[in-house]
């Protein structure tokens, strides 16, 4: 009796490992997509702004925001009205900051 016990909690508890490595695994290769993300973005914008060398300026490269807060209140609306064709303003107040995306302002 024990000895199937035991064997079922090693085979759980591997189980358990398995998946924890897996998230694991997981977590670095995002962070490494969006690390290479980011230099591709620099490389680009240096590109764009004609920066060859060391001493020429170098542009602002903004960070990549991580997926979770990727999306500003608001843009749920302005992405509709580009689709459509239309232009469109996002208006942002400090108290706008603890409403829900779908309650700002667009025009």
């Amino acid at each position: 009796m024990y000895i199937v016990l035991s064997v079922l909690f090693a085979g759980i508890m591997l189980v358990l490992f398995f998946v924890l490595g897996a998230l694991f695994c997981r977590h670095i290769m995002v962070e490494a997509q969006e690390n290479a993300k980011h230099e591709m973005l620099k490389y680009e914008f240096c590109r764009l702004a004609d920066a060859r060398t060391p001493s020429d300026p170098q542009p602002y490269v903004p960070p990549v925001a991580p997926r979770a807060n990727g999306i500003l209140p608001g843009m749920r609306e302005l992405d509709k009205l580009l689709r459509k064709g239309k232009r469109g303003t996002v208006m942002l107040r400090a108290g706008d900051r603890y409403k829900s995306a779908g309650q700002s302002t667009t025009n």
